[in-house]
Formats: structure tokens, sequence, C-alpha cells
């Protein structure tokens, strides 16, 4: 783990009036646009549903509202992991903090050593992330998850999934 403050993102409803919710799950952010949240509930599947995320580093807190979802997940070889990809409407002031350019191959690679713990595996790859106090237990360990039905058989094409949508994933295919 690097020596950065913790980038940690709350992820939250914006309400009919504009306001911000109640939080609904925790990420960190990735890339200077984007927020990654590992076993995300499934109300982040609502396509109509509006967002905003807090980014806090050290003690420096901003919102940023989210322009788009994407959700990736697989199940193969014991290993269930689901995460949601949040696309920030701007630039986030701390991605200087998160900067931190990974490859493809060395995030699932990764992934199969932590069993498809997306805090644990980014944490070694130098990001720095620490799971929320008190989060919920790995998809792993849960009875049969949400997502399971968006879940593909390939790690290598989960890792492409979150990794390639930022600026810092490299050794992913250009298209």
């Amino acid at each position: 783990m690097n020596d950065s403050p913790t980038v940690g993102a709350t992820v939250h409803l914006v309400a009919p009036d504009g306001g911000t919710g109640t939080a609904l799950a925790s990420g960190f952010l990735t890339g200077p646009t984007t927020v990654l949240v590992p076993d995300p509930p499934r109300m982040l599947a609502d396509p109509w549903a509006r967002y905003a995320v807090r980014i806090a580093a050290g003690g420096d807190v901003e919102s940023v509202r989210v322009a788009g979802v994407s959700l990736a997940a697989a199940a193969v070889d014991g290993i269930r992991t689901a995460a949601a990809v949040l696309a920030l409407v701007g630039p986030s002031r701390h991605a200087g903090d998160a900067a931190v350019a990974i490859t493809l191959d060395a995030l699932t690679d990764s992934l199969r050593r932590h069993r498809g713990d997306l805090w644990a595996a980014y944490a070694e790859l130098g990001y720095p992330v620490a799971p929320p106090a008190g989060s919920a237990p790995s998809p792993a360990d849960l009875a049969p998850a949400w997502w399971l039905s968006l879940a593909g058989d390939d790690l290598s094409t989960f890792a492409q999934g979150i990794c390639c949508v930022t600026i810092n994933c490299g050794g992913c295919p250009k298209k």
C-alpha cells in the first residue's frame, strides 16, 4: 500500500429536491472520473436513479454527481465477485491521490490471489484503499447474490470491465 491517504467514496441517492440522501454503498476512486464499488447493492442497478458520491482523502471531502453506472460480475473457480463502476460528471480533485497505474494482468492475478476481494486486490496493487469499518462480507461468503445472473465465467474479462474504463489501467486492448 502506498503512503497516500485512503481515497474512499460513499454513494448516495440524489433526492427529488436535489439533496443527497443516505449512503448506499462504499467504494474508492480508481481514476479522475471513476469510482469502483465492490459488492454493489442492487439499488446501484436501477437505471432511473440519480446518484452522487462523496469522495474523501484525509480530511478533505467533495461531492460529485454520477453520470452513469456499469456493472461487472464473475463467478469462476469458486471465486465470486462483482463491482459497479461509476462514471463521474467531472474529475475529482483527489484524482492525484489515487493515480496508481496498474496492468490488466496484474489486476487479474491479484483478484485470483485474493479470491475476488476487490479491496484487497487494489490495495496490493498500491491503491490507497481500505474497506469501510463493519463492511459486509465478500460475495463469496454470501447466499446467492442478486448479480449472479450477470456473472461471466472469465476473471480476466471481469478485470477488463472494471480496469480498462479508467485511465490508470495499462495493458488493456485499445478500441
